[in-house]
């Protein structure tokens, strides 16, 4: 997956090229678009926006930017938050505004194979109006985090299902590809609650967490809601998560990133 930008795979429909790939094993290099001056400028153009507006506030708003061209920002808005209230009061609108007019065009990234035709890119960036900046997390680092080896830890758990699953090359090189492997295995992690299929209920969740210089899973929280069950078993899913063996790497040091992540559930 790109980190940055983000994308889906659904619980049934998994499928790259079939090359069966080793374990990451070492720090991946981000390849999404770049903002001028680097992921400091970035961060920092985030810390501003929100301090100038939300004096006494608290919560995150997470920002859809669209990038025309690639590269342009343009069609922002605040596409989720916690709590919801900010999503529509004058700290958020305001950071928004000031976001709309101070953003700098991005260097484009490396396309992404799977992206389907005629789509806008789009990245996301997040709005904390209660964090210090030095604890606030990038959008991304010059390298991502590395994750255990994913496969092995879906076959120590002895699944008929997974075992199965492991089996289709495309599924395994998913697991072991640097922008795929993670959200790959969130996805075979996650069960379709009973209550959500009597109910009907299906869509895309996507689940908010960073990435500590230690390697942790920290911070998750529920941005764009498919349902209250779906909602809980994506939060489940994320707090089994391993911690990274190697955190995301900026000038050699290591730091804080978030991730936006989908998990598909749809009714076949």
């Amino acid at each position: 997956m790109n980190r940055f930008l983000g994308a889906a795979c659904l619980l049934a429909g998994l499928a790259i090229a079939p090359i069966i790939g080793q374990a990451q094993t070492t720090p991946a290099a981000y390849t999404g678009p770049h903002y001028p001056g680097g992921p400091d400028s970035l961060r920092a153009l985030m810390y501003r926006s929100a301090r100038l507006f939300g004096a006494g506030q608290t919560g995150l708003a997470v920002v859809r930017v669209e990038l025309k061209d690639g590269r342009e920002p343009t069609n922002f808005k605040v596409w989720g938050a916690n709590p919801p209230e900010l999503m529509t009061n004058k700290a958020a609108q305001g950071a928004l505004s000031y976001l709309q007019t101070h953003m700098l065009a991005l260097e484009p990234g490396t396309p992404d194979p799977d992206a389907k035709p005629g789509r806008v890119p789009r990245t996301f960036v997040a709005l904390d109006f209660s964090t210090p900046l030095a604890a606030q997390p990038y959008a991304y680092a010059d390298t991502d985090p590395v994750f255990p080896d994913f496969a092995a830890l879906l076959r120590a758990q002895r699944n008929v299902y997974l075992e199965r699953a492991l089996a289709i090359p495309s599924i395994l090189a998913n697991l072991t590809s640097p922008k795929k492997g993670l959200s790959t295995y969130m996805q075979m992690q996650t069960k379709y609650p009973a209550e959500a299929l009597r109910a009907q209920q299906q869509g895309a969740v996507y689940v908010y967490f960073e990435v500590a210089p230690s390697g942790a899973i920290e911070h998750a929280q529920i941005i764009s809601s498919a349902g209250a069950a779906l909602d809980a078993e994506v939060l489940r899913v994320v707090k089994t998560l391993p911690a990274a063996t190697v955190p995301a790497m900026l000038q050699g040091q290591p730091v804080r990133i978030f991730y936006l992540m989908p998990l598909t559930f749809k009714i076949q």
